[in-house]
């Protein structure tokens, strides 16, 4: 199974990025591939393929792991891009809350994936993948339109579970479906 861990977001955060997308798409002269509203959420961790023995071990590490946490509020807010603004190739959008929950929560199960053989990550920016840039035809253009949406407010999102998801790749884009919910 291909999997990876998420934070579902809620149709107000959705429906504003969405209004995003449609901006991107009047201003913008690059050819994009938005990400679908099915498939908007936040990534904890991706695994790529996984056996049953893994997603024994990777279930277990959850379970242990939100033991410590509570039941919190992120804001959804600011858009930015990979590699960069004026070099755009992925289109994000970012989350922050008070204490940290998201990247302690992210570093801490990323911490405990590592044990068991998963690659750690080199950084923790947590994000939502809004689009993807597949033929950048005005940079200058992409890159005003983005810069002026930095400050975009797309709403809170009470995170109280995180998601197990499989991802099935088709020619038309992935299709994701929930596995298992771990309550926090």
């Amino acid at each position: 199974m291909r999997a990876f861990l998420a934070i579902e977001l809620n149709d107000y955060v959705i429906e504003n990025i969405l209004k995003t997308q449609q901006v991107l798409d009047e201003n913008s002269t690059s050819r994009l591939k938005h990400v679908e509203r099915e498939n908007m959420h936040l990534t904890v961790k991706f695994f790529g393929d996984i056996n049953e023995r893994k997603l024994k071990q990777i279930k277990r590490i959850i379970n242990e792991t939100i033991e410590s946490y509570k039941p919190y509020t992120m804001k959804v807010a600011g858009v930015g891009a990979f590699a960069n603004i004026k070099h755009p190739k992925t289109i994000w959008t970012t989350v922050k809350d008070k204490e940290k929950n998201t990247i302690n929560l992210i570093r801490n199960l990323d911490d405990k994936f590592a044990d068991i053989g998963f690659k750690k990550e080199r950084s923790y920016k947590p994000h939502i993948t809004i689009s993807r840039v597949k033929q950048l035809n005005d940079a200058q253009n992409l890159s005003k339109t983005l810069s002026d949406m930095k400050g975009n407010y797309y709403g809170k999102v009470d995170v109280n579970k995180i998601v197990l998801k499989s991802s099935t790749l088709t020619p038309d884009g992935p299709i994701y479906k929930n596995e298992e919910e771990f309550i926090l």
